[in-house]
């Protein structure tokens, strides 16, 4: 009896020795229960630090990382600016192009209706007289040398209209070339008569012998032109 209470005794110090857990139990004495927290507190800071890497990870993901889709986004929309920036300068240069082939008003080039109207293409159909004295000084002799009735008078009529004093006469005899006649200093005064008639200056000839053109050379005392109509009718 006293030997069990002995033991029990002892059993009872051993325990008392023994510290005792926050559950009221009382620690082992092999220092199990200092390691099992330790590996506690091991375990808790590892999942703290999971938990920062975790956090920071986040944070750089959404924030300092960034998402990179907002980034092709802004890529994307530059190209698209730039794709429609193109398209108007493409649209532009071929209006400037095309202002650059054609009109700018897109109206056709003035067509001349041939009217008349530019004056540049105005044609004067009066003859121009080369002479240096008032025609009214100057005296021309007609002389038929066709035989046509009344061709003289005609065509001295034409002359005294153009200012010049005339006479119808008969040539000396008919002939085929017509000629212009003058004596000396009247060659730009026959070749105004020449113009008058509807001839050129290749009819002119100088007069050497005016008297020996006509019939009757009384009738042109004091003339200074002698025109011979011919068969020719180049004088008419």
């Amino acid at each position: 009896m006293l030997s069990g209470m002995n033991v029990a005794g002892r059993r009872l110090d051993e325990g008392v020795s023994q510290p005792m857990t926050t559950h009221g139990r009382y620690a082992a004495s092999d220092s199990s229960f200092a390691q099992s927290t330790g590996n506690a507190a091991s375990k808790g800071l590892a999942l703290i630090a999971v938990a920062v890497v975790i956090g920071f990870l986040l944070l750089w993901q959404g924030g300092v990382g960034g998402d990179s889709s907002g980034e092709v986004t802004a890529t994307d929309d530059a190209s698209n600016d730039d794709g429609a920036d193109g398209a108007s300068s493409d649209g532009s240069d071929d209006a400037d192009a095309g202002d650059s082939s054609g009109d700018d008003s897109g109206e056709d080039p003035a067509v001349d209706d041939g009217s008349g109207d530019d004056t540049t293409s105005t044609t004067d159909t009066t003859p121009v007289t080369p002479t240096t004295r008032p025609l009214g000084e100057v005296k021309v002799a007609v002389a038929n040398g066709v035989g046509v009735s009344g061709l003289a008078g005609q065509q001295a009529q034409l002359l005294t209209t153009a200012g010049f004093v005339t006479v119808a006469v008969n040539a000396a005899a008919n002939t085929e070339l017509s000629a212009v006649y003058y004596i000396d200093g009247y060659a730009l005064e026959a070749e105004a008569v020449a113009i008058e008639l509807g001839a050129t200056g290749a009819v002119l000839r100088a007069a050497t012998d005016p008297g020996a053109l006509l019939a009757d050379a009384s009738q042109v005392e004091g003339f200074h032109i002698f025109v011979v109509l011919g068969s020719d009718r180049v004088l008419g």
